[in-house]
């Protein structure tokens, strides 16, 4: 276990804490009153699973290189955690849009990564 791998695992289970958190508390407030507690739980179980499988798929196989679901699962971790944080401290902007801009920006990066990673990977010819 590197600590790359460890980063990468820990921030896409972070961020997506947090996106599923948000959405879930957001989408079952008119429903529930204390639509929080809902969120968390959910939050916690899809980042669990998320970082759970960036550890699994990160050197998987004989050349112990990075898959290509790992690397963009963690990519978009990262890319979420920091445009999250910039957003939110640096241009004061509101949680709502703070989490939108973070999940579009980290949802390209992450894609990007993905698809660069795969046609690595695949054999010439």
């Amino acid at each position: 276990m590197g600590i790359r791998m460890l980063g990468y695992a820990g921030a896409a289970g972070i961020a997506t804490f947090l996106g599923i958190f948000v959405a879930v508390s957001e989408l079952m407030a008119p429903f529930i009153e204390f639509s929080v507690l809902v969120g968390i739980p959910a939050g916690i179980v899809a980042g669990v699973l998320t970082a759970a499988v960036v550890v699994v798929q990160f050197g998987r196989g004989t050349d112990r290189a990075p898959r290509p679901l790992a690397q963009t699962l963690g990519t978009f971790g990262l890319t979420f955690l920091a445009v999250f944080v910039v957003a939110l401290g640096g241009f004061r902007a509101g949680v709502t849009s703070s989490v939108a801009s973070a999940t579009i920006l980290g949802l390209l990066s992450g894609l990007v990564v993905g698809a660069r990673s795969r046609h690595e990977l695949q054999p010439p010819g």
